[in-house]
């Protein structure tokens, strides 16, 4: 049975409900626009525009402790991203490395990197991601702070829902658990129609099935017509914030750099980062470093 509270106690009791995870685009946090604790967001666009690195990048720069479900990427995929993310590396560079029995690096990249653990079941139940969050906590003593599903698609309900219906209950499981666990959920999912060419601008009516009721914030991805030299920059559509600045219609948009080679997703402005501040520790380097000098010599 749930219990009454009055706001002053329910504040207390839920004292990390809406603080925003660490800003990854200070260009989307200018807009007001942040990733809240036990709040849902969704990431949506079209195939291959780039919002599996876009929410990569939120997981991994956030710096945010917790799960990422990659029900719609492989293992290796997700491990030669991730490398490229933490080291700044092209990902096809990586993937040679490996190749030729030197990914020493990126093997070290990634076992430096502890604070997001990955699922890879390819169609998750809703009791297996709850599992998973009862899991992470045993483990841990606390819940997650973030909670990523790429992409909503691939859940099976077990409830019997199909299509649309079976999408709405995830939604309504995984509004549940932000709330119970504090964490901050962000969902992937798709687009339809005249948007599913990713390069003009989205709509809230874009989202494939119309799923927008129940999440705080949508963003919306696609590409602009310019280019740079890293490649063709994003529009970040905010479609829906319930906590600022939103335009259903797509009137409200930032635009980031997109290196998707390396699958950085920065904004416009931003110089690349140091690794060791996505958590991989100078010494890393240090080692890499000397025996790169050492295998010159």
């Amino acid at each position: 049975m749930a219990a009454l509270l009055l706001l002053s106690h329910a504040k207390r009791k839920a004292k990390d409900a809406g603080v925003p995870i660490p800003t990854v685009w200070q260009s989307l946090a200018d807009l007001g626009v942040h990733f809240r604790r036990s709040q849902v967001a969704m990431v949506v666009a079209a195939p291959g525009v780039g919002k599996s690195a876009f929410t990569l990048n939120l997981a991994i720069r956030s710096g945010a402790k917790g799960i990422y479900m990659s029900a719609d990427s492989d293992e290796v995929t997700q491990a030669f991203r991730a490398a490229a993310i933490l080291t700044g590396d092209p990902v096809a560079e990586i993937e040679n490395a490996y190749k030729a029995g030197k990914g020493e690096k990126y093997d070290r990249a990634l076992r430096e990197f502890t604070n997001v653990w990955f699922d890879f079941d390819a169609s998750p139940s809703l009791q297996h991601i709850e599992e998973e969050v009862l899991a992470y906590a045993y483990m841990y003593g606390e819940w997650p702070e973030i909670l990523v599903l790429d992409n909503l698609v691939n859940v099976f309900d077990e409830s019997g829902g199909e299509g649309f219906a079976g999408q709405e209950n995830t939604m309504s499981f995984l509004v549940d658990m932000a709330r119970k666990t504090e964490a901050q959920v962000t969902v992937l999912h798709h687009v339809v129609g005249d948007a599913e060419s990713g390069d003009q601008p989205l709509k809230l009516k874009d989202t494939r099935g119309k799923i927008t009721k129940l999440q705080t914030l949508v963003i919306g991805l696609a590409y602009t017509d310019d280019y740079l030299t890293t490649g063709r920059p994003l529009g970040a559509y905010v479609l829906k914030n319930r906590s600022g600045r939103a335009d259903a219609s797509g009137g409200l948009s930032v635009t980031l750099q997109a290196d998707l080679d390396r699958m950085l997703i920065t904004d416009l402005d931003e110089k690349p980062m140091p690794a060791s501040t996505y958590g991989v520790s100078d010494d890393v380097w240090d080692d890499f470093q000397r025996d790169f000098v050492e295998t010159m010599q």
